[in-house]
């Protein structure tokens, strides 16, 4: 059978994903009072992640036989072993093709004069750090820009600090009275009291480059969306996870995917953006607790062209505390959730080859934490069948990678120093994945809306 027709006899499996998902929230809704649901959750979380660790654990113990590719026979390896060399061999190929793209970049000038963008810089309760994206914005070497910050009616703070941007005679306030409360909704409304042809994304502690928007705009001569890298400042320990987490996970792990599927991330910050690629997909959705990645697959299903920016990268501040940290990441992954749901309900009538494969890749997302703790119990394994030299293939290969990235961003002064915190990088992924897989218990036990508003400084 060839891969559309596969994918489209998937299509009532991937329908009855939707419906379980629905009867389940359904269900759990209906749990009183809140702490019950609550306590529900947490029970929930406790036994997904045993079960987990359990079965990896019998399953890295079974025996596997591996052909061997010189002759016939075979060779028996645990399979644990095999899940060791399988992790090494993914993250080593998708370092090449990250280090081809980061090593083959344009770092060319772009235009400094062209179509004229309109930045817009939405802010909730970042009045301390929205003079990092204004400021830098305004360094840019592009000169056709316009800024639009758009605050919330609420915010008193972030309201001063905008009116005193503005006085600068390229930066704009925008109150958001037509759409209050949710980022999607400040950027959709920016966009409907504007009218330039090109339209831009940042969050509010950026500091972009100054050639971030002529490359970006040189760009979209030949994409609808151009989607540049951010760089979280790993100004302490937890910020320091927070980047070696971004290297894993933002930069490394979609190499693979995107050479495959084709699916590339936009986002809604550091994107540059044709205003007729947002209004084909009707701007971002407010509904969607991560509307950048609900955008994204949006972009996928137009069939946009989007495109990556290596060079030039934007820094950001990183959460500062455990507490911001793991309360951002279960928001992150909470709203991926939210997005899984939503794209097995289109799969009931599916019109096109991309509509089947969205819910394949975001499920990845989403369930792949599962897989990720599953890895920890396996380290066990081999520890205790004497065969701990096996895992120095994806410690070397992970600590390599991050020390290799963060050695680049060093020498283009995105970080100060190099320092030792890619000797963490091993524990960053099993971290993730229990905040993926607790805010998936919660998304279908217990939550109702609530988003987690991280801390930012000066």
């Amino acid at each position: 059978m060839c891969p559309r027709r596969l994918l489209r006899s998937a299509a009532p499996a991937l329908a009855r994903g939707r419906w379980l998902l629905d009867r389940l929230r359904a269900v759990a809704r209906t749990a009183r009072p809140t702490s019950l649901a609550d306590a529900a959750a947490t029970v929930a979380f406790a036994a997904v992640v045993c079960g987990v660790v359990v079965t990896g654990y019998l399953q890295g113990r079974v025996a596997v036989a591996v052909p061997t590719p010189l002759g016939p026979g075979s060779v028996v390896f645990l399979e644990a072993t095999v899940a060791c060399l399988s992790l090494s061999a993914t993250y080593a190929l998708s370092n090449a093709l990250l280090f081809g793209q980061v090593v083959s970049a344009d770092r060319r000038p772009g235009p400094t004069v062209g179509p004229a963008v309109t930045a817009v810089v939405p802010v909730h309760r970042d009045a301390a750090v929205l003079h990092r994206s204004v400021e830098s914005l305004l360094a840019s070497r592009y000169e056709d820009l316009r800024v639009l910050v758009v605050a919330e009616p609420g915010d008193t703070a972030s309201l001063e600090r905008a009116r005193g941007l503005a006085a600068h005679d390229r930066v704009e306030l925008l109150v958001n009275t037509a759409s209050p409360g949710s980022k999607a909704g400040a950027v959709n409304y920016a966009a409907s009291v504007t009218d330039t042809p090109y339209l831009g994304v940042f969050d509010a502690d950026e500091r972009v480059d100054p050639w971030f928007l002529p490359a970006a705009v040189a760009g979209l001569a030949d994409a609808d969306v151009v989607q540049g890298r951010t760089v979280p400042e790993p100004t302490g320990p937890v910020e320091t996870v927070a980047y070696y987490e971004s290297v894993l996970l933002a930069d490394l792990s979609d190499r693979l995917l995107s050479a495959l599927t084709g699916f590339e991330v936009a986002a809604s910050r550091t994107v540059l953006m044709r205003r007729s690629a947002f209004e084909a997909v009707g701007g971002y959705d407010p509904a969607m607790l991560t509307e950048d990645f609900a955008f994204a697959f949006d972009c996928y299903a137009a069939d946009l062209e989007v495109t990556e920016l290596f060079a030039h990268a934007s820094t950001t501040e990183a959460a500062h505390t455990v507490a911001d940290w793991w309360g951002q990441r279960k928001r992150w992954m909470t709203g991926y959730a939210q997005v899984f749901h939503r794209l097995l309900g289109d799969c009931r009538a599916p019109d096109q080859y991309r509509t089947l494969v969205a819910p394949l890749i975001c499920g990845g997302s989403v369930l792949g934490n599962l897989f990720v703790l599953s890895l920890l119990p396996k380290v066990a394994v081999l520890l205790t069948a004497g065969a701990a030299n096996w895992l120095a293939l994806p410690l070397l290969t992970l600590v390599g990678t991050a020390l290799a990235l963060r050695l680049y961003d060093a020498r283009a002064g995105l970080v100060e120093s190099v320092g030792l915190g890619y000797l963490l990088t091993p524990a960053v992924l099993p971290l993730f994945g229990l905040a993926g897989v607790k805010a998936i218990v919660e998304y279908l036990l217990t939550w109702e809306g609530e988003w987690y508003s991280v801390a930012k400084g000066a």
